[in-house]
């Protein structure tokens, strides 16, 4: 009788043991980001912003919503935009904050871009944190030959899934922040971080996008 209420205890005692690691092993903390680089990304968008930003004109960001899908690294992003463009003396007018799933490709329904460049003054800027302006044939014919200043970022897979290239000749984007294809697996803490992780793309060096990208185009 003894010997049977040892068993059992052992057995309840190897279930719960158990049942605690499989708690510990499925719910570890995700790797913590590099959030000084992340920071960077940010700090540059918001100093492309800034030189275009002319007297009047309006800034306007999309971004990811916080909730109800944390993601570190765009929240980071955003931060360190948010945090350079105070610290120069300007304002965000307007942000637009997206709903995005973690597990879907990251981009802008083309009607939400299309009404801010379609409702926008010729001196707004908007900046993009997922990714470039999409539009249809038939949204860039009713758009005509209005255009507004345009900061994306253009992260991770994106500029090998995205024509980039056509986006720039259809005078849709002025500048980038494009994700290098040969980016190191960690990179430092620094300035130079974030010239091994990141490239800025503009019209005068669209030569430089990735070379996938630019087969693609």
């Amino acid at each position: 009788m003894a010997n049977k209420k040892l068993i059992n205890w052992m057995a309840g005692a190897t279930t719960a043991g158990a049942a605690v690691w499989l708690c510990v092993f499925f719910q570890r903390q995700p790797t913590p980001i590099d959030r000084v680089l992340h920071e960077k990304v940010g700090q540059v968008l918001a100093a492309e912003a800034i030189k275009l930003l002319e007297p009047g004109g309006r800034l306007i960001v999309i971004a990811r919503d916080k909730e109800p899908f944390q993601v570190p690294a765009a929240a980071a992003q955003l931060d360190g935009f948010v945090k350079a463009i105070q610290k120069s003396g300007k304002v965000v007018s307007s942000m637009r904050l997206l709903k995005v799933d973690p597990l879907r490709v990251v981009s802008v329904p083309p009607g939400d871009f299309f009404d801010l460049m379609r409702q926008g003054r010729s001196n707004d800027v908007i900046v993009s944190f997922l990714g470039p302006p999409l539009l249809s044939d038939e949204q860039l014919a009713r758009l005509g030959a209005k255009r507004l200043p345009v900061l994306a970022l253009c992260s991770g897979a994106m500029p090998l899934q995205v024509d980039l290239k056509e986006i720039f000749d259809r005078r849709l984007l002025s500048a980038a922040v494009v994700s290098r294809p040969d980016a190191p697996a960690r990179a430092s803490n620094s300035q130079s971080a974030f010239e091994q992780m990141f490239k800025v793309i503009t019209p005068a060096n669209m030569s430089e996008l990735p070379a996938v990208a630019v087969a693609r185009n």
